[in-house]
């Protein structure tokens, strides 16, 4: 069963390396991921984000240098391919070569440009999250409290805050270029203005339902049937606080992504459900170690009595066709 990974974060923890004067190889390493743990894991393709969280910072050169570095390391490693089109899934596939999908985790790097939009899209990036944990010049986080020491409860989320007018440009413009809009990190109000004027199917790469765990990561089953009715995807998130409300039980990876595949899959069915790990962004107490735990779901659903259709939607196919509807 060949996996589709909507995030992760690892080329992050190799430019953190380069920052301090270290040295961390894609071919192998002690991440949750590289090439050897990929080809173990049957993972047929690999999101890479270029998390980018440099506010007023050079957000658009620091992600430049994380965009060169994934490059980089895939002229090092010729089992990877870098997908800029529909017909790359299918000819790497034909190849057995592991498609690497770039996308970038906070659209701060384009510092409110659509020249800088169409740059990185130029250079490759083929889905956007349009914001992190802070607002940028596109849209607002997901957070609608705060509490005294200045962090956020977790449990409010943003109904008053979503896109601003260049959000509204920049979604358009997407929708143009071929670029998957990615609302993970996005506020309910900036998810529902997304909704309302996307063209094309949007995802959320690492996101589960807020009636299962109650944090504004995930979803709300109103978002969620709206989401189904746009054709979007959203991928289930390994993060334990995103798991349970219990994060000592959020850490049982297997055990809760079972609880939101089948809450979502009840609610919208199974053309709707996808896998985002967020490897190399999340806490390594969880028990899924690697990229290599994936190919227990797989084995989860089929013992659950999944079809093997309904396996590879999850697992590949609902992805894949989100960006064959968005892609040219």
């Amino acid at each position: 069963m060949k996996i589709f990974d909507l995030h992760s974060d690892t080329v992050w923890k190799i430019f953190q390396a380069e920052e301090k004067g270290e040295v961390i190889k894609l071919k192998k390493n002690n991440l949750a991921i590289d090439v050897e743990k990929l080809k173990q894991a049957n993972v047929g393709i690999q999101t890479m984000a270029i998390y980018d969280n440099y506010y007023q910072k050079d957000a658009y050169g620091v992600g430049i240098r994380m965009i060169n570095i994934l490059k980089r390391e895939l002229e090092e490693n010729p089992e990877l391919s870098l997908v800029k089109n529909y017909a790359d899934f299918e000819r790497n596939l034909r190849e057995g070569k592991i498609s690497v999908l770039m996308s970038v985790e906070d659209g701060c790097i384009v510092e409110g440009s659509i020249d800088k939009l169409r740059d990185i899209y130029n250079r490759g990036v083929r889905m956007i999250g349009l914001n992190h944990n802070y607002k940028n010049e596109i849209c607002s986080p997901n957070y609608g409290k705060y509490n005294e020491n200045g962090r956020p409860d977790y449990r409010t989320p943003d109904n008053l805050n979503g896109l601003t007018p260049f959000g509204f440009e920049m979604v358009k413009e997407m929708n143009k270029l071929g670029m998957v809009v990615d609302v993970s990190h996005s506020s309910d109000k900036g998810f529902y203005d997304v909704i309302e004027i996307s063209d094309k199917p949007i995802m959320c790469s690492h996101s589960n339902a807020r009636s299962v765990c109650s944090h504004v990561r995930n979803l709300s089953d109103d978002m969620l049937k709206k989401l189904a009715d746009n054709g979007g995807v959203t991928g289930i998130n390994f993060a334990a606080a995103f798991m349970d409300n219990d994060v000592e039980l959020g850490n049982r990876t297997l055990e809760c992504s079972l609880r939101h595949i089948e809450y979502i899959k009840n609610l919208i069915g199974v053309d709707h459900i996808a896998l985002g790990s967020d490897f190399d962004g999340i806490q390594p107490t969880i028990d899924f170690k690697d990229v290599t735990y994936f190919k227990q779901i797989p084995e989860a659903l089929d013992r659950l009595g999944y079809s093997d259709e309904d396996i590879e939607k999850i697992c590949y196919k609902n992805a894949l066709r989100v960006f064959k509807e968005n892609m040219h």
